[in-house]
């Protein structure tokens, strides 16, 4: 902690470097915006809603997809996630009046996220954004508003809107239990530990510069993971793309075996996200990794494990798949940021993209 508090008064060298800091303040902010007393959430949904549509683009997808995840398995909502660009390609489209559409955009300008609300909005205005801009298109156009309060981001990968995000989602999720009688005080409770937690990962950063020092003597690397923590690492995969121009790509650690493996015959980095459910069988594959594959695996791990002949391990020590998901959301921004700089490239302005920022 202390660490943590001292990097506050240090100059950043980024602009991505000071908007990862950022974020434990800003999930303090936002439960103190939308956790009322008694486990009260402040945030307003339209009654009587069966499932859930989330539509997003990017990182904001990710964020989209993790939510569907924990909607389906923790609160038995019927939840599935769409990428804005495709949902907006479907002629005739289902929509119906039982169904939430929840649109996720940190600018509220995503040109593909604002023309699935348009095809939404003619059929009906259960309507939710969760946008960083209050006044955006996103914003002025749904019935009912969430706003990531994350300040600008600036650079071009998303960090703290993502995180703001995805800390929303689990709010809504809270709010939905709420209206159907499903007891809400443990996820309150993980919910309110978040930014401890988050401070606390930050000061992993020299683990996670050792895990970059090698990592970015590669051309290409898999992320692999299982569930919910699978979309998690599709986001460390495009984060890794856009800072470092690695050749980064998530697989679901299952299907890692069915073909995708041979990648592995040329030069590739594995990374491994090691959680309670998944423990035996990911440390299986990787050790076939190693007795069939010369290269460097990594593993960021929701808790203590050792592992015979592997060293580069981070372990979290987290408690519940909500710590882990921010924790290893921490560590993989941590991990694109440090392996870009070592590389020299621009972490705020990588070349070809860009953003936009309100």
């Amino acid at each position: 902690m202390f660490n943590f508090l001292k990097r506050l008064f240090i100059k950043y060298n980024s602009t991505m470097e000071k908007e990862i800091y950022e974020q434990p303040k800003i999930i303090e902010e936002l439960l103190k915006k939308y956790l009322l007393k008694d486990n009260d959430i402040n945030i307003d949904i339209p009654d009587n809603i069966k499932k859930i549509a989330l539509i997003a683009s990017g990182s904001s997808y990710h964020s989209a997809t993790i939510a569907a995840n924990y909607l389906r398995d923790n609160v038995h909502c019927y939840a599935q996630s769409y990428y804005a660009s495709e949902f907006s390609l479907v002629e005739n489209i289902d929509v119906d009046n039982d169904t939430l559409y929840i649109f996720i955009s940190q600018s509220g300008e995503t040109a593909d996220t604002n023309k699935a609300l348009d095809i939404v909005k003619i059929k009906t205005d259960k309507t939710l954004a969760i946008t960083n801009t209050k006044n955006s298109t996103l914003y002025n156009n749904v019935k009912y508003k969430v706003l990531t309060n994350a300040g600008a981001e600036k650079a071009i990968a998303s960090t703290k809107a993502m995180s703001a995000q995805m800390f929303c989602l689990f709010l809504i999720a809270a709010k939905i239990m709420k209206t159907r009688g499903i007891p809400v005080g443990s996820l309150v409770e993980e919910l309110q530990k978040i930014p401890a937690v988050i401070k606390s990962t930050l000061e992993k950063r020299k683990l996670i510069n050792n895990f970059s020092k090698k990592l970015s003597n590669y051309e290409n690397a898999a992320i692999l993971a299982s569930g919910m923590f699978y979309p998690l690492a599709k986001e460390g995969a495009l984060k890794i793309k856009e800072t470092s121009y690695i050749n980064t790509t998530a697989y679901p650690t299952g299907e890692f075996l069915h073909g995708h493996i041979a990648i592995l015959n040329k030069k590739c980095a594995v990374i491994a996200l090691v959680n309670n459910n998944n423990v035996d069988f990911t440390l299986k594959i990787l050790e076939k990794i190693k007795n069939n594959y010369s290269t460097d695996s990594f593993i960021i791990s929701a808790f203590n494990i050792n592992v015979k002949k592997q060293k580069d391990i981070i372990c979290l020590e987290s408690y519940n798949d909500i710590e882990f998901l921010f924790s290893a959301l921490i560590i993989e921004q941590m991990l694109a940021y440090e392996t870009a700089v070592l590389l020299g490239r621009n972490v705020d302005k990588p070349s070809g993209l860009s953003k936009i920022v309100k």
